[in-house]
């Protein structure tokens, strides 16, 4: 079977990063070792507007469920954010 190559010249596409370098391929648990106090002060934030906001707009009957369901989802996003946040400063994308 005859497999395509990809161009030996693929990673020279990508720029330059601007800052510096802490990691260029981070694993996970590089990127969660450096989360800051501000990370875990916006994950705390986001569960908990996120709750709040479930809690005001479920309806009488299914509000404490429809708050639950609003805070998993909003943890998750908050994780993935600072997830993602930390991973382009260990990389050198963004500034620390």
């Amino acid at each position: 079977s005859t497999r395509r190559r990809l161009p030996d010249d693929i990673m020279k596409a990508a720029p330059a990063p601007k800052y510096e370098v802490i990691d260029p391929s981070p694993s996970v648990m590089t990127v969660i070792r450096h989360w800051t106090v501000g990370d875990y002060a916006f994950l705390v934030a986001a569960t908990g507007a996120s709750w709040l906001y479930g809690y005001v707009t479920g309806g009488k009957v299914l509000r404490v469920p429809t708050a639950h369901t609003c805070c998993i989802i909003g943890n998750w996003g908050a994780i993935l954010y600072i997830y993602q946040r930390t991973s382009f400063i260990l990389a050198g994308d963004i500034p620390p």
